[in-house]
């Protein structure tokens, strides 16, 4: 959600390179990270599964690590070469529970998430130094009948090094003028809000 909603959310750019992850087998450190924000679903499935609020906000502190190839083909699209290594991305994730659980009790709803800041650091590899590059978003999606129908991640502020700001800002920019990416954040929302869902349907609570 992106955010999350997968893990948005920002999860969208997190979850994109999810595929690759479940294609390999993960590092310890990589399934750490993977076992860290189960939590985080598990009290999201709550919400959305129950129907419930079960408090005021979920706060998850969410990391994700992409490999290099991950990186590649998620930012170049496989055509221009990466000339650095992994990719280790943090942030502080909070959503309101009634917002989640209207989703899934209203007809229409449209779930506005607060700005995020993604904070990521990149392996600059030849010398095992890191680059700093922080992300803003404020994800949007719309809902009907419990479905995402829309989506836009509304992307904020970019600082990076020159180098990866040239890469990374004319897409942000594009984005938030013709919103490329909304036709996938809407199928990874659903898919969250089913597939992943179902994976940690045994340890959901006020579900019956």
């Amino acid at each position: 959600m992106t955010v999350v909603i997968g893990m948005t959310s920002a999860t969208l750019v997190l979850n994109n390179v999810r595929a690759a992850d479940e294609a390999i087998v993960l590092t310890k450190e990589e399934l750490a990270e993977k076992e860290s924000r189960k939590a985080c679903k598990i009290q999201i499935c709550s919400v959305f599964r129950s129907k419930k609020v079960m408090g005021d906000q979920i706060s998850c502190h969410i990391k994700k690590s992409m490999r290099e190839e991950a990186v590649k083909d998620m930012v170049t699209g496989g055509k221009i070469g990466w000339r650095w290594g992994k990719i280790y991305c943090e942030f502080d994730l909070k959503l309101a529970q009634a917002d989640l659980a209207s989703v899934v009790t209203k007809g229409e709803y449209e779930l506005k998430i607060k700005p995020h800041t993604i904070n990521c650091k990149v392996d600059r590899k030849k010398d095992n130094l890191w680059h700093k590059i922080s992300v803003g978003i404020a994800p949007q999606v719309k809902f009907k009948d419990g479905k995402a129908v829309e989506g836009r991640m509304n992307w904020g502020s970019v600082e990076a090094p020159i180098i990866f700001k040239s890469l990374i800002w004319p897409g942000v920019k594009l984005d938030n003028q013709v919103n490329i990416i909304g036709g996938k954040m809407v199928k990874m929302v659903n898919g969250f809000m089913t597939k992943k869902c179902d994976q940690v349907a045994s340890e959901l609570t006020g579900v019956k």
